[in-house]
């Protein structure tokens, strides 16, 4: 019998429209996709650059409109990526992304989404599936001795829309066939219904972004919140996957010390700390240009309580004292609940690392067969 689990208002998604690119319906993801929307009003399209522009041009808030209309399209190029981590100055753990999608449903105000895509007005989803594993299988094929880490969620949120648009059923015995690479789903999401109803959890990594629920509740808006993330974790931790945490962003609000111990002790109350993979901690950053798209759209945010600069990678950030006081803090209340708990920091300096953790991911037995410096 298939196994349920508590979802989120999100499981009821549907688009106002639904944007067709010529002869994407005769692939069999997009077949399904319709199957799941079949009275959703569609449109077929020859050239997503020009529908793009039309988009665009026609709504006062582009990138909050452009959730409701979904775009099946064929991707044309490569689909796997280094990620945007490697950056200068910044320690890079030799992660790739594949970018099946891009928006998300979600509307976090800090979201790199929002300027990173030029406002992006429309949720696109790329069906010829078919073509990235083969690419993957050609690249995993010609490294044999090298070990891949691989992502979904750069350019969205890996399992919000999992339900509609199933790339899982596709990914996952894709990826357990293979033995020098793992697929890292990150999600907010509690849409975990296909995970929980596949029979082979190997090779398989699901990460929650988390955060206190004051800063969810503030920040995070259309998310599920952190008790509806615990128990998704639970629940596959409790299937056969392997799991993951990612503090990423750390925002700073007033009192953020107890917050983020809270946090850590409803984690750890909730599931078995020492069996997760690894928690990420991550400050809050952001491009120049996104400082005012923020604060036009989220009017009420809490963001920029406290001061940033650029660092070496012209991101902003919170002050190098503030950033390794609040990873020490953070990384203290995890390691007094297991020191077993494996801890990295995500898109920061050699400086920031080494202050932190006494190390560098490369003297961590761990986390060394992810990491490249």
């Amino acid at each position: 019998m298939p196994i349920k689990t508590i979802s989120s208002a999100l499981a009821e998604y549907q688009p106002d429209i639904l944007f067709l690119e010529e002869g994407v319906s005769d692939y069999p993801l997009a077949q399904e996709v319709l199957s799941r929307l079949p009275g959703v009003p569609r449109q077929t399209f020859r050239d997503i650059s020009l529908l793009t522009e039309q988009m665009k041009s026609s709504q006062y808030d582009v990138f909050g409109e452009g959730k409701k209309r979904l775009v099946l399209s064929h991707f044309k190029g490569s689909f796997l990526k280094k990620c945007p981590g490697i950056s200068p100055g910044m320690v890079c753990c030799n992660y790739y992304v594949v970018n099946l999608s891009k928006n998300c449903v979600y509307d976090c105000s800090y979201c790199f989404l929002q300027d990173f895509l030029g406002n992006n007005p429309m949720q696109v989803a790329y069906v010829n599936v078919e073509n990235l594993l083969e690419e993957l299988e050609e690249v995993f094929t010609q490294y044999p001795d090298r070990n891949f880490r691989v992502g979904t969620g750069e350019l969205t949120d890996s399992l919000a829309l999992d339900s509609i648009i199933p790339y899982t059923a596709y990914l996952l015995p894709f990826f357990n066939r293979q033995s020098n690479a793992v697929l890292e789903l990150k999600t907010k999401s509690d849409q975990i219904e296909n995970l929980l109803n596949h029979p082979d959890p190997r090779n398989i990594i699901v990460s929650w972004s988390l955060n206190p629920q004051a800063i969810i509740d503030q920040e995070e808006k259309g998310t599920p919140g952190l008790i509806q993330r615990l128990e998704s974790a639970r629940a596959c931790l409790e299937k056969g996957y392997r799991i993951g945490f990612h503090f990423d962003p750390i925002i700073l609000i007033p009192g953020w010390e107890e917050a983020y111990q809270q946090l850590v002790n409803i984690v750890c109350d909730t599931l078995p700390i020492d069996q997760v993979e690894w928690v990420s901690l991550g400050s809050f950053r952001y491009r120049p240009s996104l400082k005012s798209i923020i604060k036009n759209r989220h009017p009420e945010t809490r963001l920029f309580t406290s001061e940033h600069l650029p660092s070496k990678d012209g991101k902003f950030r919170y002050l190098r004292p503030l950033r390794n006081q609040a990873y020490e803090t953070i990384r203290g209340y995890l390691m007094s609940r297991s020191q077993k708990l494996n801890i990295y920091l995500c898109m920061e300096t050699r400086e920031i690392w080494e202050g932190v953790t006494g190390k560098t991911p490369r003297s961590d037995k761990k986390l060394d067969q992810f990491f490249d410096l």
